[in-house]
């Protein structure tokens, strides 16, 4: 009987080791596996860079069966290039109808992007810093105790060493463009893509969402005044967002609307440094914006995150030093030196907000004739595949 109780004793330790060590088993596998997808994200070309914070945003807002997904989805893409659900089922060795319900959820959760092809076939591609990550969180402007905390994660991890990771490409995924009105009309009509009215001509389909700078930084309680919603997306990234419920689709009138009054509002105009296929237009200022902010607080060299084609010129014999133009300099780039306005042109993003302000003609924006790439990119896809190369 002894020996019995001996053995049945053994047999119950010896459960008990193999439940705390599958138990053991299980918690390394679930923190493999966000580590993986963490790695995973770093080779697209708009990265994620690996950090604790990112770490924890990927536990918080996605389970291990979908990180298992987003892993079977190729990473090494530009943005919106996408594959069909039954590559990705073929990957995991799933059935495709299990496979969809996930994708579904996961779409409508802002954590997967999906688009039609040519064959009418339904894609999907892994979010990409700028494009839907962290964007989704806050497109809608809603104040939610998750919006909230995804603020306090994403203000964390988006540090300025982080920014210059994922920002600072060769070629720069982003340019400032002017106020329409202050380029002289030769240019403009040898630049078109550098005047916000042609851009949103040359639009498809366009949507308007909330700028999810000033939305991050009011949910923590700090920001500014300047209007939210005033970030317009185009095309595919537009009809992405419209069919999930991001953003409301407005008309070329409404978008020209929007543009002027964040023009009256002191915002500058940033858009992706492609020539065709421009998916968005934000509207950022220096309060709050993670490109403008960082210049005007001289964290990171304006020609190292935005591409900045034209600069202002003081018309020296027409300045009075009156001033007028300094309040509403986006940066801090004006000065008045022996009565005249002078320009840090180190700083200054070319962006006319100042035109309007001068009361005797004494402001010009011209081009610029030091910059490294004279010209945006052919398309959004050409600038991203030069953008992945660069990265590899």
């Amino acid at each position: 009987m002894r020996n019995f109780y001996y053995s049945l004793s053994f047999l119950y330790d010896k459960l008990e080791q193999n439940f705390i060590l599958e138990k053991l088993e299980k918690m390394i596998e679930t923190a493999n596996i966000y580590e993986k997808l963490m790695e995973h994200l770093t080779q697209m070309a708009m990265m994620c860079p690996t950090r604790s914070e990112l770490l924890v945003m990927l536990k918080e807002n996605i389970t291990q069966e979908e990180a298992k997904i987003l892993l079977a989805i190729p990473s090494d893409v530009i943005p919106f290039e996408g594959v069909t659900a039954e590559k990705i089922a073929n990957t995991l060795n799933m059935p495709e109808v299990e496979l969809n319900d996930h994708l579904i959820r996961l779409t409508k959760k802002g954590l997967l992007f999906s688009n039609k092809n040519k064959a009418c076939q339904e894609e999907y591609a892994l979010q990409q810093v700028g494009y839907g990550f962290p964007q989704t969180f806050f497109w809608k402007g809603e104040d939610t105790p998750h919006s909230r905390k995804m603020a306090s994660h994403v203000l964390k991890y988006f540090n300025t060493e982080v920014t210059r990771e994922v920002y600072c490409t060769d070629p720069l995924p982003y340019r400032f463009v002017p106020v329409d009105e202050v380029i002289e009309p030769e240019k403009a009509a040898i630049l078109p893509y550098q005047v916000m009215k042609k851009i949103i001509e040359n639009a498809k389909v366009i949507c308007v969402a909330h700028c999810i700078c000033r939305i991050t930084t009011k949910l923590k309680g700090k920001g500014c005044e300047h209007p939210t919603e005033v970030c317009m997306k185009f095309d595919d990234l537009a009809r992405y967002m419209i069919d999930k419920n991001f953003g409301r689709e407005i008309t070329k009138k409404e978008a020209l609307e929007i543009s002027k009054m964040a023009e009256s509002e002191g915002l500058v105009h940033f858009t992706d440094n492609s020539i065709e296929n421009v998916q968005q237009n934000c509207n950022c200022c220096g309060c709050s914006c993670w490109n403008l902010g960082r210049i005007k607080r001289r964290m990171l060299p304006r020609d190292e995150i935005i591409a900045t084609y034209f600069i202002r010129e003081t018309i020296e014999e027409n300045c009075t030093g009156c001033g007028n133009c300094i309040e509403i300099c986006p940066v801090d780039a004006i000065t008045i030196k022996k009565d005249k306005a002078s320009i840090d042109l180190n700083w200054c993003v070319g962006c006319g907000l100042c035109v309007s302000k001068c009361l005797n003609d004494a402001i010009k924006i011209v081009y610029r004739k030091d910059l490294k790439y004279d010209l945006p990119e052919p398309s959004f896809q050409c600038l991203h595949k030069n953008i992945l190369k660069t990265r590899k």
